[in-house]
Order: structure tokens, then sequence, then C-alpha cells
């Protein structure tokens, strides 16, 4: 009877103890909540401020003039620099994605760990460099010879927007399960069909992600740009020549004593913002709609 009872009385006890265990669990995990809750907010509010900024600066110099005509037309307007920025960009991601992606396949399915290593040693480092330094080597390098133009612009940006479809496109494949690959090659599949229609099918939604970025600091960047293409008030579609961005013409404008040109420079700013935040959401759609299919 006394063994029982104290049997009893030891499983109480545990239990009690279980219970205020699992209270002081709960307690934390609450307190940890609000504090990641409360994290999250404080990283919100200043991307809120600067849309909320910029928006309202923006807005009452907005209107279809200003986004079909040129500096030389009036009123004024930014079409050549929305189209430089974008032929620019576009021609930088032609060279940039291919090879970033290749990269990015090679260093995390074929290459060794040493060499992976030193590799991701090499993204660090290019991830890390200020703009301006990629936009003194196409100063230094290609402007002797090709003269300021479009194309010395777009190798600066391709030289920044490599590193980063790079990086994105490895770190997604290490997330695509390592079952996957052993089932296809365990039926027969070669690697390279193997890496290609299996590992970079699954992990497509995440290589679209990093190609978005890297267009995103493509059409972001100003300082490659002010030595290499610098500026232009005609319409120019000539990579060959000098050309204008939205970047540089933020610049130029933002520095003017002139409240109308400051104006204009919150609105460009704010066509800047309306045309990533555009094609990030295109891509996510996109990327939401192939996983439901």
């Amino acid at each position: 009877m006394k063994s029982k009872s104290g049997l009893k009385s030891a499983d109480v006890s545990f239990s009690l103890d279980l219970t205020e265990r699992d209270v002081n669990r709960r307690r934390v995990n609450r307190v940890m909540t609000r504090v990641i809750q409360l994290s999250a907010l404080l990283a919100v509010i200043p991307l809120i401020g600067i849309v909320l900024v910029v928006a309202s600066n923006g807005l009452p110099g907005l209107s279809l003039e200003f986004l079909t005509n040129s500096p030389t037309d009036q009123p004024r307007g930014i079409l050549n620099a929305i189209q430089g920025s974008l032929i620019m960009t576009f021609v930088a991601l032609l060279a940039s994605a291919p090879i970033g992606i290749g990269g990015g396949i090679y260093l995390h399915e074929y290459a060794s760990e040493r060499t992976m290593r030193v590799g991701e040693l090499v993204i660090d480092v290019m991830l890390g460099v200020p703009s301006i330094l990629a936009g003194l080597f196409a100063y230094f390098a290609l402007v002797p010879i090709i003269g300021h133009s479009g194309w010395a612009a777009a190798i600066s940006l391709t030289v920044l927007m490599i590193p980063v479809v790079m990086r994105t496109t490895q770190e997604v494949l290490r997330l695509v399960p390592v079952g996957l690959r052993e089932a296809s090659l365990a039926l027969g599949v070669p690697r390279w069909k193997t890496t290609i229609f299996i590992t970079c099918r699954t992990a497509i939604s995440g290589i679209l992600t990093g190609i978005v970025l890297a267009i995103s600091r493509g059409l972001g960047e100003t300082a490659p740009l002010l030595l290499t293409s610098q500026s232009s008030n005609d319409t120019v579609l000539d990579l060959g020549s000098r050309m204008n961005s939205m970047t540089v013409t933020i610049f130029t404008w933002a520095g003017s004593p002139d409240p109308q040109f400051v104006t204009q420079a919150w609105t460009t700013a704010l066509v800047l913002f309306t045309m990533a935040l555009v094609l990030n959401v295109l891509v996510r759609f996109k990327t939401i709609n192939s996983r439901v299919l």
C-alpha cells in the first residue's frame, strides 16, 4: 500500500511539474511571438514610410504628358529616360541571367567542395562591392574604347547583376529535396537532364525571383550610369550613343533649385518604384499559378 501511495504521489507531482512546464513554455512562446511580430512591424514601417513619402511628393507631378514627352518638350517628360533604363537593363539581363543561372547550377551541382567555397567567396565579394566600382571599371576599361554609351552602361550593370542571379540560383537549388535527384538518377536519366528538368524546374520560382532582384538592382543603379551612359535630352534608342535613364534624371533634377524640377524628380522616383513593384507582382503571380497547375 505504501509503495502504491508513493507511486501515486510521484505521478501527481510529475503531472504538476509537467503542467507548470507547459505553462512556462506557452508563456515564453507568446512572448517570443509578440517579439517577432514587433520586429516584423519595425522592418515594414520604413518601407511604408518610403512609399508614402514618394507617393505624396510624386503624385502631384504625374500626368500622361510626363510619361510620353521628352525633357525638351513642353511640358517636360521622361519618355527617353524610361526607354533608356529599360533598354540598358534588358541588355544587361540578357548577359547576366544565363551566366548567373549557369554559374549557380555549376557551383551547386558539379563543382568540388573547394571550388564551391572559392566561388561563394567571389560571389560574396562581388555582392559587397559598391556599384561605383563597377562604374569606374567600365569608365576606365570601356569608355576609352567605345565612349560614353549605353553599351558601357549595360556592361557595368551586367557586372552588378551576375552575382545576384548566381547566389539566388545556388541558394534555391539547395532547397530542392535530394530524393528528387536520386529518384531521377535511379531511373537512368542522365545527370544533365536531371539538373535541367527536375532540379531547375522545381526551383524555377526561386530562380525567377533572383532574376527580378537583379532587374530591380539594374533599374535602381545611378553611379555606373553617371560614369558611362551619362545623360541625353533626346530620345535615343541606339546603345552606341549616350542614353538617358530614370536614376540619372532623378539625380539631376533633385539637385535643382527649381521646385518644379524637384517635384518631377519625385514623380520619376514614383514611376521607377511602380515599375519595380509591378514586375515583382507579375513574377509572383506567375510562380503561384505554376505551383497551382
